[in-house]
């Protein structure tokens, strides 16, 4: 898995420099290549509405990707803090705030509250109708009504077998009497 992981970031990281911002030095290709798709027909003219450079001269975008790296920096120095340099401050903290960590550690309670509202309902739903009345009683006695219709019919027709020769006779001159009768009949 970690193999995979491995692959994973590099392969984002090389991502990452397709759409590398003009005040870094690239070129943002990726922007150039969908801009026709968010301008009326693709036309040309309209393509400078959706530059990413703005009146600022990326002075905003810069101090956003300063803001965010912070941020990113201070919560990885703030875990390694807690989980690397002092593991007495975690225990610490989980102790003083045991209500917000019992929130986290169940993750917002979002798996329970899914299983209760969509997992639950879905699965009673498909035991009680689907299974109970659909599959077996609609599927399954559809089946069973024409395996029953089937058996029953072969019964009625096993009488017709007798084995005499004189009846199976008497069978064909009467149907040949019926049907030239069909035939012949004004």
């Amino acid at each position: 898995m970690a193999i995979a992981l491995l692959v994973l970031a590099v392969g984002s990281v090389a991502a990452g420099y397709i759409g590398l911002p003009r005040i870094l030095g690239g070129a943002d290709r990726f922007t150039e290549y969908v801009t026709p798709s968010f301008t009326a027909g693709g036309s040309p003219e309209m393509a400078g509405e959706f530059s990413t450079e703005g009146e600022t001269g990326g002075t905003t975008e810069l101090a956003l990707m300063v803001l965010s790296s912070a941020i990113a920096l201070g919560g990885i120095a703030l875990a390694w803090y807690y989980f690397v340099s002092n593991r007495r401050a975690a225990e610490t903290l989980a102790r003083k705030a045991a209500g917000l960590r019992t929130i986290l550690v169940h993750k917002y309670y979002v798996d329970e509250i899914y299983d209760h509202a969509i997992v639950q309902p879905i699965k009673s739903l498909s035991q009680q109708v689907l299974w109970q009345r659909v599959d077996l009683g609609v599927i399954d006695g559809a089946v069973n009504g024409v395996g029953e219709a089937v058996r029953g019919l072969a019964a009625e027709l096993r009488r017709l077998q007798t084995g005499s020769v004189r009846t199976y006779g008497a069978s064909l001159l009467l149907g040949v009497v019926v049907v030239l009768g069909y035939f012949f009949w004004p």
